[in-house]
């Protein structure tokens, strides 16, 4: 069983590691659009425009929230597929 854990485990820095990415690259594309136009890098997100709103975050707070949804809603699915290709990997050897 502990390699199974350790083989869940390695997928699961894998997703993290992807999910970064992705994060890092929207970010950069933030970035670009301040650098190029100015404007400001604190940013208003409304999760719900009824009830609350999020104001003032600073660029790295919009990284965490966007890697955290991303985790949230696509993260066991990513688990799920890495998981039967690395199966399918293992039973062609």
């Amino acid at each position: 069983m502990k390699d199974t854990n350790a083989i869940e485990k390695a997928l699961k820095n894998k997703i993290d590691f992807e999910v970064e990415n992705i994060v890092r690259g929207f970010i950069n594309e933030l970035t670009k659009l301040y650098d190029t136009y100015g404007g400001t890098q604190w940013y208003n997100i409304v999760y719900d425009p009824q009830e609350k709103e999020i104001t003032c975050l600073s660029k790295e707070k919009v990284r965490s929230i966007l890697q955290k949804m991303i985790k949230e809603n696509h993260g066991e699915a990513m688990l799920n597929k890495k998981s039967k290709e690395l199966l399918a990997k293992l039973e062609i050897l």
